[in-house]
């Protein structure tokens, strides 16, 4: 054989589909839930950070979740909306609106209200089950972004 290099790159060339396997979107989605589904100690790293909008026509209030910087996917998500319609002898009247999600990593609700802009604010909380603890945030959104962020 003149070109022994030639004939190791071939074989090499033929096992390399073997090597490198890729996961299909089935095996994915199963190690995603296998991951969200885990149960560890309280994480000090976890974060719930605001996705929202606050426009004349319109609102936003969703999350995405963090874990030592990555972006994760929490088990089950919960955004609880309280937005104010108006006033009623002096007191705010609210409507609310719930969204659950199961194995997600940006829950979010939208909708057509305009109240909102006319109050200034709405407020979301944001309740997360993530490796088997449950991580809870509240937001306050006005005109100009997050005005407030609490644990609760």
């Amino acid at each position: 054989m003149k070109h022994p290099g030639f004939l190791l790159a071939a074989i090499c060339c033929a096992m390399l589909p073997l090597a490198f396997h890729a996961e299909t979107w089935f095996q994915e989605a199963k190690r995603i839930r296998q991951e969200a589904d885990a149960t560890e100690a309280r994480s000090k790293k976890f974060e719930i950070l605001p996705d929202c909008e606050l426009t004349e026509k319109s609102v936003k209030a969703g999350a995405t979740f963090k874990d030592k910087g990555e972006r994760v996917i929490v088990r089950r998500a919960v955004i609880h909306v309280e937005l104010p319609v108006g006033r009623e002898k002096g007191s705010v009247v609210y409507k609310y609106r719930d969204r659950k999600v199961n194995y997600n990593g940006e829950p979010a609700w939208t909708g057509r209200w305009r109240e909102p802009w006319a109050m200034g604010s709405f407020t979301y909380t944001v309740r997360a089950t993530y490796k088997g603890n449950v991580y809870v945030r509240q937001f306050k959104v006005g005109r100009n972004g997050v005005l407030t962020s609490s644990p609760k």
